[in-house]
């Protein structure tokens, strides 16, 4: 990593273009993983000839042999697909699950990428397989047995048509797994972390994960084969029959046979090792926290055009982790970002937080869209807490930690609940079947959505549509967490790296950012047959339910990092109504 910093500086260039100067790191990356997949297909071929009979004596024998030497040559093969397969299915935001089955969507969503996927690892089975059977030998690997004590035509070699069977179906699998398990999804580390390390850290997961899945894939391979395997046998054989002479004699099943199974489990784990390290190392590459920024004279506006950058979420993602390791980590560039003023579009600053603020009103704006207020007799959490907040406060005599910051206004609350008392009902007024209906197509669903609301049934139904829309709102979670994050440090640095007072001016702005968030967030989760409500049970429901819960806590952790960092100037800020009622809970550690 240090070899790389140095590079940059030296190749450090006048342009201004993040997306440009981040597809040729990530270029760079790809082929420095092409190069290091080479380290990873040794290892596989050095456990692949390890001959256990002969003791500590065999590893060294399997790292000099010439079969270690054909294996790492075909597990590089391999390696290269998987990281080019990699390369072009990868996920960067996460899209919402709409079903109870939602791996089934997953798999359905995009049938290019599940079908790519499928057929790439099917294909690099076969061909481990293949290699495997050449380098081992032995009578499982022959493709054609002879009878024994005469001359006679061959006959094809059950255990043959059984390892082509088996490898097939082991690369379908995990293809299948691959895309319904959301692997293709990139996992951005929260710290700066070397290749090494990291590497090393998923190592036994990936052994874990290899030696689990082989055996499952086996298992059931067996039983499959053991019901359709011998039909399928003698299908091909006469099939082959009629283009070739063969023998018909008897023959073993090799299901049956410890040799056959040892071979298979071996070549299958092998061949999952392989893919599992050419995956870990692909998503470590690519997601590793970069400095592309630095390769910029003008680093502020690169750092910027990241954050702005649409049209390659990658790009976009690897900005908002940048600006997450500068505020966190590197004092100097957070410095210069906030002495940064002297710009046409406004200071860097205003620039910056602005689209930071743009991510969380987004945010915001997707959760009032798709869990929007239902009205009710009863008063609703958020209300009964502001109630017992004012009581608190109100009955407060002394002792308390602060002043009280509502003394400035009193009358917050009221608009609030007259707000709240204009929301209509959420399953009438939110469009179920897209603007895509129009004419007497569009009346015939709106007369249908009429009448599922009428029954219990449909209201269900309709309802766990609307949790399951939710989740788009955590498209972005990690974009979310990171501009949160960034913007709450920024402003908490401000007190010693702001030589000019700007980020003050704007702390109004990104308060009132974050206690709308909150609000929804809190009044989402609270709702029984909202998002992430106690009603919920499918997966995707679940699932959000934890990232709301988690995304409550990243907000409510920014909140109190304001609160304690400025506590003693609270009175001093210039907050509306609002914001000092919702603030004071923060202050007296009761939010």
């Amino acid at each position: 990593m240090d070899a790389y910093r140095s590079n940059a500086r030296d190749q450090t260039v006048a342009s201004a273009d993040f997306a440009k100067l981040g597809l040729l790191i990530l270029r760079q990356r790809f082929i420095r993983a092409c190069i290091y997949q080479l380290a990873f297909a040794y290892i596989a071929a050095v456990v692949a000839n390890i001959n256990l009979r002969n003791g500590l004596l065999s590893l060294v024998l399997a790292m000099f042999s010439s079969r270690t030497l054909g294996y790492t040559v075909a597990a590089y093969v391999a390696g290269l697909g998987v990281l080019a397969v990699h390369s072009q299915l990868y996920r960067v935001t996460r899209a919402a699950h709409i079903s109870h089955f939602p791996q089934l969507q997953r798999l359905l969503r995009d049938p290019k990428s599940t079908g790519l996927a499928v057929f790439a690892y099917t294909l690099l089975s076969c061909y481990l397989f293949t290699i495997h059977r050449g380098i081992s030998g032995g009578r499982v690997t022959q493709m054609w047995l002879y009878p024994e004590g005469y001359y006679g035509p061959p006959q094809l070699n059950p255990g043959w048509l059984a390892s082509w069977v088996l490898a097939a179906m082991l690369g379908l699998c995990y293809g299948i797994r691959l895309i319904a398990d959301e692997r293709i999804q990139l996992a951005f580390p929260s710290i700066e972390q070397s290749r090494v390390y990291t590497f090393k850290d998923r190592m036994p997961s990936s052994f874990s994960r290899a030696f689990h899945f082989s055996l499952g894939v086996l298992w059931r391979f067996w039983i499959v084969y053991l019901l359709f395997g011998w039909g399928a046998y003698r299908f091909v054989c006469s099939a082959l029959g009629k283009v070739m002479t063969t023998s018909t004699y008897g023959v073993d099943n090799p299901l049956f046979s410890i040799g056959s199974i040892i071979f298979w489990f071996h070549s299958s784990t092998l061949a999952v090792l392989t893919w599992e390290f050419a995956h870990q190392l692909f998503e470590i590459v690519i997601t590793e926290p970069t400095h592309i920024n630095e390769l910029s004279l003008d680093r502020n506006l690169c750092l910027l055009n990241g954050l702005k950058c649409i049209t390659n979420p990658l790009i976009q993602h690897l900005a908002y982790q940048e600006l997450y390791r500068i505020t966190e980590f590197s004092t100097a560039q957070r410095v210069d970002l906030l002495a940064d003023i002297d710009r046409k579009n406004g200071t860097m600053w205003s620039q910056v937080s602005g689209q930071c603020i743009s991510v969380i009103k987004a945010a915001t704006e997707r959760l009032k869209a798709q869990n929007p207020v239902r009205p009710s007799k009863t008063p609703s959490s958020q209300t009964s807490k502001q109630r017992l907040l004012n009581t608190n406060i109100s009955s407060r005599s002394g002792g308390a930690p602060m002043a009280d910051i509502l003394r400035q206004n009193k009358s917050g609350g009221a608009d609030t609940q007259a707000a709240s008392g204009k929301a209509t009902d959420a399953l009438g007024t939110v469009n179920l079947f897209g603007n895509e209906a129009q004419g007497l197509e569009k009346y015939v669903l709106t007369v249908l959505r009429d009448m599922l609301l009428k029954s219990t049934l449909g209201q269900r139904i309709l309802s766990r549509s609307l949790r399951a829309h939710s989740a788009d709102a955590f498209s972005n979670f990690q974009q979310q967490v990171w501009a949160i994050r960034s913007l709450m440090r920024l402003v908490q640095c401000s007190i010693s790296d702001d030589e000019f007072g700007i980020v003050q001016a704007d702390i109004s702005s990104v308060l009132e950012a974050l206690f709308a968030y909150l609000s929804e967030l809190e009044r989402s989760a609270a709702q029984p047959d909202g998002l992430g409500g106690v009603g919920a049970r499918s997966h995707n429901t679940q699932l959000t339910s934890h990232q709301t819960q988690a995304m409550i806590q990243v907000v409510r952790n920014a909140l109190y990092l304001f609160t304690t960092t400025f506590y003693s100037y609270l009175n001093m800020l210039k907050l509306s109504a609002a914001q000092a009622q919702q603030l004071q809970a923060f202050a007296d550690f009761q939010a």
